[in-house]
């Protein structure tokens, strides 16, 4: 069963990557004396450690599930089965999205557990000026930018046909993105958005559903032109 494989493919990565997500929180409350540091500082702990983790693990998940599939050998062995192509582009992403949705969920409890434990909470209310403000729209903010980065780098890698090749180019993309958006924001006052950003004068709703649906689009993207590769 090739959900069985891909699994099994990347199940020791998975293990990583979940230990990863579980250490941090528990390693700075364990260093730091009695607690103080996660007092003073736990809400913007918990934030940057699960933006950081979550982003990590999306481009690296990408990476290890494309290229495991779709090296010119393995994709010429995986396409001779009579499956179509779009079956093998979408189980190998969706078993790597599992994946990262389960790392995220992971390093959301252990440390919402954690600042429990010393009696903190995982929002900060300093105000909308503070520059320790953690409100739950910044860790939405951060997964809908993973799931971005995931399906555009998965999506790169399949068509390269090399991981390094798809990481490259999705991290230049990106970059790209947002260096066109500062210049025009600062020759013309045009503001382009970038993920996971506002579009627009959508509802903030709505726009984070349209960065997912683009990212879907970006997986579509691959599996037409894996399909028109080898036909």
């Amino acid at each position: 069963m090739y959900l069985w494989k891909c699994w099994r493919d990347t199940r020791w990565f998975f293990v990583v990557f979940l230990a990863i997500a579980a250490l941090p929180m528990p390693m700075a409350a364990f260093a730091s004396h009695f607690g103080t540091v996660i007092r003073d500082a736990g809400p913007m702990a918990f934030q940057n450690t699960f933006m950081m983790v979550v982003t990590a693990v999306a481009y690296a998940l990408a990476t290890i599930c494309a290229i495991q599939e779709f090296t010119d050998k393995t994709a010429h062995f995986l396409f001779t089965k009579p499956r179509s192509r779009g079956y093998f582009v979408w189980t190998s992403w969706i078993v790597g999205f599992t994946e990262l949705l389960i790392v995220a969920a992971v390093n959301l409890f252990v440390g919402w557990r954690v600042l429990a434990h010393y009696g903190v909470s995982a929002f900060s209310d300093g105000g909308p000026q503070s520059w320790n403000l953690v409100s739950p729209q910044s860790f939405i903010e951060a997964a809908i930018y993973a799931c971005f980065a995931y399906a555009l780098t998965f999506a790169l890698a399949a068509i390269l046909r090399s991981g390094l090749k798809g990481l490259g180019a999705s991290l230049g993309l990106l970059a790209g993105m947002v260096g066109a958006s500062v210049a025009l924001q600062m020759r013309w006052k045009i503001h382009l958005p970038v993920p996971p950003q506002q579009i627009g004068h959508l509802p903030l709703a709505l726009s984070e559903c349209a960065w997912v649906m683009l990212a879907l689009l970006f997986v579509l993207a691959a599996q037409l032109v894996v399909e028109r590769a080898e036909t």
